[in-house]
């Protein structure tokens, strides 16, 4: 007799906020130290929610991620309207209610996630520029509304920087991305600069793949510049965490180029002091 499949309630990670900020590697984590005691707290609450929506798509297959998405859907619908039922939802209600969160923040982070689920090409900038939306503008976006900033310059500045950190991950990780059936930059460009799909999946720098990169990096580099003209605009105290962000990431694209766009012979990334140097440099501005 074949045995069914599990629920989603029984694959999602029996871990609560604390357990999976503490368990992370992700740069986001050192800005979170910037921020006063209840900011830190829901912008921790919001990343673990994060974290586990994404890791629905990337740590199971197709079946068993429709039914954890479907939960995790599930689960925020009852953070507006119910009571969810799992340890990070739960603590995301409250940051929710602290800091009035838009339902629909949350519903395109998982449409985002889902689309990794079911698309593993993308034919040009603006189907690329939907996604990142999806899965980093919207990150920003619920951010600033944690750190208490509003208005069309916040907001835009939010969705510049999302942008700059996807694009720049997305960069940094052709490789990785490419070994599990992923290509996340456009076929319209790949084509132009008069390449296949196959010089980027085999794995290795070939000098023909530098004008393409490079294009990459510098449309990673004009959100960069949108954003950090527009948060200059902004106070920065209520910011540092962004800038601790922003800049971080920032270093990761100039290493990016000083790599000559080698992201294949070794994954680009920064050590712990200098991430250390850039979060104290930012927070004595």
């Amino acid at each position: 007799m074949k045995a069914q499949p599990l629920s989603g309630a029984e694959l999602a990670p029996a871990l609560g906020t604390e357990e999976i900020v503490r368990g992370s590697k992700s740069n986001f984590v050192l800005s979170f130290l910037a921020l006063p005691a209840d900011q830190r707290e829901g912008i921790s609450d919001f990343y673990a929610l994060s974290r586990v929506v994404d890791d629905a798509v990337d740590e199971h297959g197709p079946e068993e991620a429709e039914g954890l998405l479907r939960f995790w859907r599930e689960e925020i619908a009852l953070c507006y309207s119910g009571q969810p039922t799992h340890p990070v939802t739960r603590a995301m209600q409250r940051t929710i209610r602290r800091f009035d969160i838009p339902h629909r923040y949350l519903e395109l982070l998982v449409e985002g996630c889902e689309m990794d689920l079911k698309k593993k090409r993308y034919a040009n900038f603006q189907e690329l520029e939907g996604y990142c939306y999806r899965v980093a503008g919207v990150i920003g976006l619920v951010c600033m509304k944690i750190f208490g900033l509003g208005g069309e310059e916040a907001e835009r500045s939010a969705v510049d920087l999302g942008l700059a950190l996807q694009l720049t991950n997305i960069l940094r990780d052709v490789k990785c991305d490419a070994e599990i059936g992923r290509l996340y930059l456009p076929r319209e460009e790949i084509v132009r600069f008069g390449l296949e799909e196959g010089d980027l999946l085999a794995g290795k720098m070939q000098p023909k793949l530098v004008p393409l990169l490079q294009f990459q990096a510098e449309r990673a580099q004009d959100y960069f510049d949108r954003a950090f003209a527009t948060m200059k605009r902004l106070p920065h105290k209520p910011l540092i965490a962004a800038w601790i962000m922003g800049k971080t990431y920032h270093r990761i694209l100039k290493k990016i180029r000083s790599r000559g766009y080698d992201v294949f012979s070794k994954k680009i990334q920064l050590s712990k002091p200098l991430k250390a140097w850039i979060a104290l440099r930012e927070r004595l501005l």
